[in-house]
Formats: C-alpha cells, sequence, structure tokens
C-alpha cells in the first residue's frame, strides 16, 4: 500500500480505499462501522463484510461520482490532476456528492456554512446573482479552487449543488418560495437544491423537464419535485435533493444512494447499453428491482414505462437509482433526469436500451415490443400492455391540468410547455394505439 483516503459518514469512518503501488485501489470497511447499529453499505455490490474489495468492484462506483466529459477535463486541469486519478480528485472535491458519503475529511457540523449567492456574487439582484453563478460555473465545475467549496455531481451537464435558505436563514429542504435565498454551502454543510442552467442547444429543455417530472407526479409515480429558477437572462432546472430529509431539531441529514451503474459495477463510461463494451441492457436494469421490495420493483417498471412514453431516449444506467437506507431494504429512488427527445429533431431519437432486442425509436413502438419486455423479466405481458394502457389514460386525462401549471411558473415560456404537452401527448396515444 502507498496511500489511503477514508470515506466518512458524518462523524463515523466507513472504510478506507487503499492503494497499491501498480495504481490498484481496494475497499476495507472500518471495523467500528460494521459493529455499528445501522451501519448500510457502499452499494447493493458491496455487502457489509470485513474482507476487501478489489480494485474492479470499488474503482466503477467511485468514478461514478464524478463528473463527465467536459466537466471533469475543465474540474481536472484545475486541480492538476489526471482524470484517471478518480480517487485523488474525490479527495480533492468530494465533500458533498450524490447520497451520504463524503472522502478524506470526517464531517464537522460545527463549521457547516452558507453564503447566499447574493453576497458570494456582491450584488442585491437575485436573478444577477444567478446569472453570474451560470457563468461562473462555464469557467470552472461546482465552482473548483473556491476556499470551503468541495461538491461533486455526476453527469455531463453543467450543474451546481446549491442550498436554499428559508427566512430565518437557515437551510430548509422544499423548492424555493418568495423570499427564500439560494446560497453556496461551505465546509461541508449539505445542498438541498441542484441546479441545471439552460441549454441553447436544447430550447425548451427547463420547461420540457419540469412538465415531465410534473407530469409523472400527477398518474402516481414518484418523482423529483422541479421548478423553474428565473435569472436576469437565463433560466434553470431546480430539483430538490431527494437523498436529504430533516431530522431532529430541524437538522439536515443525508441519505445514501447510488445509481444503477454503480449497483452493477459499471464505469460511467457504460452507462449505455451500445458501444464496444456492452452497457446496461433493459432485461438486467429491470432485474436490478430484486434489490428492492416487490412494490419497487413495480415502481421500476413505471419509471421505464414513462420513459418510454414520454420519449425520454437518454434515460440510461445512471438515471435510475436505489436509496439504501439506515438499517432497511434498498427503495427505488423518485424519478429524475426525465425530458422529452420530441422537441429535438437534432438529438439521438433511438433509446438508450434496445427493446425487444433491437435499437428502436418512440415511433416503432408496438404491443409486441411491451410483451417481449415483460417476458424477458418474467412478468405477465397482458399485465404489462395493461399498465401501458392505464399510466397513457392517466397522462391524457391530466396534460391539462399539469400544462398549465407549469406555464403559470415564473419564467416560463407557455408555447414550449404546450410543444411538450402535446407531442408527448401524441407520442403516448400513438403508442396505446398500437398495443
Amino acid at each position: 500500500m502507498t496511500a489511503s483516503v477514508s470515506i466518512w459518514f458524518d462523524a463515523l469512518e466507513v472504510g478506507q480505499i487503499e492503494v497499491a503501488g501498480d495504481g490498484a485501489l481496494s475497499l476495507r470497511y472500518a471495523e467500528r462501522w460494521l459493529q455499528t447499529t445501522g451501519a448500510f453499505p457502499l452499494s447493493v455490490a458491496m455487502p457489509l463484510r470485513a474482507e476487501l474489495y478489489p480494485s474492479e468492484i470499488i474503482s466503477p462506483w467511485l468514478a461514478n461520482l464524478l463528473p463527465e466529459e467536459e466537466q471533469l477535463q475543465i474540474l481536472t486541469r484545475s486541480l492538476g490532476l489526471d482524470q484517471a486519478d478518480v480517487l485523488a480528485v474525490l479527495q480533492e472535491i468530494g465533500g458533498d456528492t450524490a447520497g451520504a458519503l463524503s472522502f478524506g475529511e470526517a464531517v464537522d457540523r460545527a463549521r457547516w456554512s452558507y453564503t447566499p449567492l447574493t453576497q458570494f456574487y456582491s450584488t442585491e439582484d437575485p436573478q444577477e446573482a444567478l446569472e453570474q453563478h451560470f457563468n461562473d460555473l462555464a469557467r470552472r465545475p461546482f465552482l473548483v479552487g473556491e476556499e470551503g467549496v468541495r461538491q461533486s455531481l455526476a453527469g455531463g451537464q453543467k450543474k451546481s449543488a446549491l442550498a436554499v435558505l428559508g427566512p430565518d436563514g437557515a437551510p430548509v429542504l422544499r423548492l424555493p418560495d418568495p423570499g427564500d435565498v439560494l446560497a453556496i454551502p461551505l465546509n461541508g454543510a449539505p445542498s438541498t437544491l441542484i441546479v441545471k442552467p439552460d441549454n441553447p442547444n436544447l430550447p425548451s429543455i427547463t420547461e420540457n423537464e419540469v412538465w415531465c417530472l410534473r407530469m409523472a407526479q400527477a398518474i402516481g409515480i414518484e418523482a423529483v419535485q422541479a421548478t423553474i429558477l428565473q435569472a436576469s437572462k437565463r433560466t434553470a432546472i431546480g430539483v430538490l435533493r431527494y437523498d436529504r430529509r430533516v431530522g431532529r431539531n430541524a437538522q439536515l441529514l443525508r441519505l445514501h444512494q447510488e445509481d444503477f451503474a454503480q449497483a452493477n459495477g459499471l464505469p460511467p463510461g457504460r452507462k449505455y447499453e451500445r458501444g464496444t463494451l456492452r452497457g446496461l441492457d433493459l432485461k438486467t436494469l429491470l432485474e436490478t428491482g430484486r434489490h428492492v421490495s416487490a412494490t419497487d420493483a413495480l415502481a421500476l417498471l413505471d419509471q421505464v414505462i414513462f420513459n418510454i412514453l414520454v420519449a425520454n431516449t437518454d434515460a440510461h444506467a445512471k438515471n435510475y437509482s436505489m436509496i439504501l437506507p439506515v438499517a432497511a431494504t434498498p427503495r427505488m429512488a423518485p424519478l429524475y433526469d426525465v425530458s422529452s427527445v420530441l422537441s429535438w429533431p437534432h438529438v439521438v431519437q433511438s433509446y438508450a436500451q434496445s427493446i425487444a432486442g433491437k435499437k428502436r425509436t418512440p415511433d416503432m413502438i408496438a404491443g409486441r415490443h411491451w410483451e417481449a419486455m415483460a417476458r424477458e423479466i418474467g412478468y405477465r405481458p397482458t399485465d404489462v400492455r395493461n399498465r401501458v394502457q392505464e399510466l397513457v389514460d392517466k397522462l391524457v386525462a391530466g396534460r391539462v391540468s399539469v400544462t398549465a401549471e407549469v406555464a403559470a411558473l415564473a419564467g416560463a415560456t407557455e408555447g414550449y410547455v404546450r410543444q411538450t404537452a402535446e407531442a408527448v401527448e401524441a407520442n403516448a396515444l400513438r403508442m396505446a394505439g398500437r398495443l
């Protein structure tokens, strides 16, 4: 062993990642953690045990905690680190990650603090502060290099992890209300809101994603709470973090979670099924539901059906997650990162996983494909077809109210909302007509 980095849950050491001379990693849970009542595993692929977990198990799990593509390039260049040195990067920025863990340093609640964006950017205008924050993220993802800021979120999209402060200046776990303040968490303080600025290559993305998520909720699928945030020139999607909860004395607590790429031991580069190195196919994705209750396994099926109905063709392995609660069976995380590709003909139209063994686009899906999916995972084809019809009926019934609700949000462009609603409804009805 040449080095080691500790993983922490608050002030408790969960384990140590050891680095061998050849760069291979291994994980060993801390003895005290193994003896702690309510201890949870890092992953369903790494149950609590005394023996070492080797590099082929821990390395892909760690890599899935980092941003990808251009975001990772800019970040590692700023840190002066190699992109391949995942553990070194996490040691630098892994204070507030997806889930409940921090890397390198124990959590010291006494040092937690929050700096309002208006104070950070020296302006009294909250929308101008948010605009400056968007510009800042383009230069330094997650404000890398800023004193006291250690954040990491997965994915290639520009995003930020902020906190909503209520009227008394304390963090609150809800979408922002008028009078609330958006703030930067410092010194390991937990964020409560993920902020994703709009994308000029995907016009209407904010309205599109918020509509899809609110429609999922309207038809009975648990989905993250989302809204539109308005800056001085642009908008963003604001998503309430599902891996946070409020404990006693109104303290913010972290919940541990992992995405399906982590649960299946796949690095982020294999989050899509197709490629030289095969990623997660639909059968394996749905079979990952064996880790959760039967009810949650059906919730997973609903998530998959909904992503197909709305034409969320980017629903890859990292867009499904499980929460690993203390001393309890894992459960499905709410649906998140859902947008319809129907508004963007220049974007890949085929689904992230093959359906009935082939690459397919939304206009190709017919009843026999749902039946093949059902048989592959051991469900009755009739039950799956009926569930598809039920969700389509609920979507059609809720379209008008959800569309009006999203169009009324500050910063929303009504035309974009209606464009998404009409395209998704037409797609869902076409699929139902071919059942």
